[in-house]
């Protein structure tokens, strides 16, 4: 489907045409400034309009290059060279399009960057999308067929490959005659001229055979832009490609918001790994506090060779008659456990009498004061904490501390 509208940039100005589907809307000729005021005039809507433009034929060499089927980067890089023979100007200086592939015959289209560099400044000041940057002689291609069309001050001649030229009306009688006298495709000529000139006569009264229609007979449309919005085929092609390729207005927004998206699915995926990680950490730290439980149990309990279920056995073992048993044991224990590291002592034994249902802690220190404090401190929380031996050996201080609560 055709743009909306429809642009041709010639020496001296623009003609436009917005259409919907083929039927003119709005249509006009001068300069971008006029152009802009036109579409602010319009009862449509004319911001960020999609439209097509197309570029003089004369400016640029619409030609076929031979490649291999399946050609290399090495091969793609050396097109250049392949065209520079026909470039009169500087190869640094142009732009090479790719078109269609017959073939090993290549379309190559090369245009002065600067062209187009002028053209999509100007229509991006004006708030223009340009989806389609082309040539105005290859938009008449046709398949199977050669054209030859004529306008009033310029003549264009398109092959079906997308081979052409386009030259000024007053000096393609001589070149337009050498060029279609040994054509082999059927020869169309679309005549858009408003009066019928010295070429039109001329090229009708040589020995070519040509398929005549004139927009002044009403065969045809009666210029080229509309001819061209009600055609169905599209052979042109589009230089909007590489350093000029069409970037529609939402795409920044599109690779903004993919690059947040990757930022956050990075950030999710650290945190994953965090997670995993810390998982790995933890279960490596229950096993180890599970050895640690089964060697105090052990300890306590030297007859359970293989214990299993660590806090049920606990429960089974302190539960029963006594002063402490059930989870007052365990709590006691569970405590006793903080209050033996923070006074400096070291638990090397503990007991637990089914009959007495008391608590023997054989504990090892620098001094007996230590001893004494922690008994003391276990007296003020509720517990009768009696001290049982007391010995010295090499600098170290043993002693048995027995727990019971207070009747």
């Amino acid at each position: 489907m055709k743009q909306p509208l429809l642009i041709r940039c010639r020496a001296s100005q623009l003609e436009w045409l917005a259409h919907d589907g083929g039927r003119p809307i709005l249509e006009g000729r001068g300069d971008w400034l006029a152009l802009k005021a036109a579409l602010a005039d319009w009862s449509g809507e004319p911001a960020e309009l999609e439209a097509a433009v197309l570029i003089e034929g004369r400016s640029t060499l619409m030609t076929q290059i031979t490649v291999p089927s399946k050609p290399t980067r090495q091969i793609l890089d050396a097109i250049p060279f392949l065209v520079e023979e026909q470039i009169a100007g500087n190869l640094d200086d142009c732009f090479i399009c790719l078109g269609a592939r017959d073939g090993d015959r290549l379309a190559v289209v090369v245009v002065d960057r600067h062209v187009l560099e002028e053209i999509l400044l100007a229509a991006d000041e004006v708030g223009l999308a340009v989806s389609f940057l082309g040539v105005d002689t290859q938009v008449m291609q046709w398949k199977g067929v050669t054209r030859l069309v004529l306008e009033q001050d310029v003549a264009h001649v398109i092959r079906s490959s997308g081979v052409g030229l386009s030259l000024s009306s007053e000096h393609a009688e001589q070149v337009l005659s050498d060029e279609l006298s040994e054509e082999t495709e059927i020869i169309e000529c679309l005549d858009f001229c408003e009066t019928e000139g010295i070429l039109a006569r001329s090229l009708a009264a040589s020995s070519i055979e040509l398929n005549l229609q004139s927009a002044r007979e009403g065969t045809i449309e009666p210029s080229l832009l509309r001819h061209w919005s009600v055609s169905d085929q599209d052979h042109a092609v589009n230089l909007r490609q590489g350093e000029f390729s069409f970037k529609p207005r939402g795409g920044a927004l599109m690779t903004m918001l993919r690059r947040v998206a990757l930022v956050v699915l990075l950030l999710l995926g650290s945190q994953l790994l965090v997670n995993v990680a810390q998982a790995v950490y933890l279960d490596y730290q229950a096993h180890q506090l599970e050895a640690e439980a089964q060697a105090l149990y052990l300890a306590v309990f030297p007859q359970d060779r293989a214990p299993r279920d660590m806090a049920r056995r606990w429960r089974s073992r302190l539960a029963g008659p006594g002063d402490l048993s059930g989870s007052a044991a365990l709590e006691l224990v569970e405590e006793l456990s903080g209050r033996v590291s923070q006074s400096g002592l070291t638990l090397q034994n503990l007991n637990f009498n089914l009959a007495r249902g008391d608590l023997s802690l054989q504990l090892v220190g620098r001094t007996s004061d230590q001893i004494m404090r922690l008994s003391e401190a276990l007296g003020a929380e509720g517990l009768q904490a009696d001290i049982g031996t007391i010995s010295q050996e090499e600098g170290e201080v043993r002693a048995t501390l027995r727990l019971r609560a207070i009747q």
